[in-house]
């Protein structure tokens, strides 16, 4: 019986204050595969700061923004949360240990994550309607927000709901909320001071 290979080190830069980056932080607890988590110092110097996470930047390919988040998985070395978590997701398929994130609904994740990513940065819009209309929906069908397991559509529109007023018509998405906040690899990355997003 040939031995299973080491699954890759994974490593994730990030701001525990950005809800970009608590995005992934939700898929990597939500998976159960073992990662180190690397705080970033943006806004000076030392410690792990972004001249640093710009050198791992460069080291994995890519050109040195020095954003957050950003993960390394072995050699490879990737940003943006909707992609990072896509790959986590992929991730945790090859993992014998961890738990899938692929939506079992996967056009209704499609559709929220793109509309979640296009959300303006303000507190209001018709798009956040949208949104959390569309949310709501299909919290009105499964017990997540593709299907009736956590996915990658739930890793990255909590971050973004936990940051709103979610409407008092939204009832379904808000017996949503209450069952994430129960959930480990949510309340997990819930801190008491956050960003709001831009």
């Amino acid at each position: 019986v040939a031995a299973m290979a080491a699954p890759p080190k994974i490593k994730f830069y990030t701001h525990t204050a950005c809800p970009y980056a608590q995005r992934v932080w939700i898929a990597l607890e939500a998976t159960g595969l073992q990662f180190e988590k690397v705080d970033v110092n943006l806004y000076g110097y030392g410690g792990f700061d972004k001249a640093r996470l710009k050198q791992v930047e460069v080291a994995g390919g890519l050109s040195a923004r020095g954003y957050i988040p950003v993960v390394s998985i072995g050699d490879e070395v990737i940003r943006e949360s909707s992609v990072c978590v896509e790959r986590v997701a992929k991730l945790s398929t090859q993992a014998s240990n961890a738990a899938s994130l692929l939506p079992e609904q996967p056009p209704v994740a499609d559709e929220l994550i793109a509309l979640c990513n296009a959300l303006p940065k303000s507190s209001s819009s018709r798009q956040l309607d949208e949104l959390l209309q569309k949310a709501n929906t299909a919290c009105s069908k499964h017990r997540f927000l593709a299907g009736e397991s956590f996915s990658i559509a739930d890793a990255c529109l909590l971050p973004f709901l936990q940051r709103v007023d979610i409407p008092a018509s939204a009832t379904h998405l808000h017996a949503y909320m209450s069952r994430a906040h129960k959930l480990p690899a949510f309340s997990t990355t819930i801190v008491s001071s956050w960003w709001w997003w831009w």
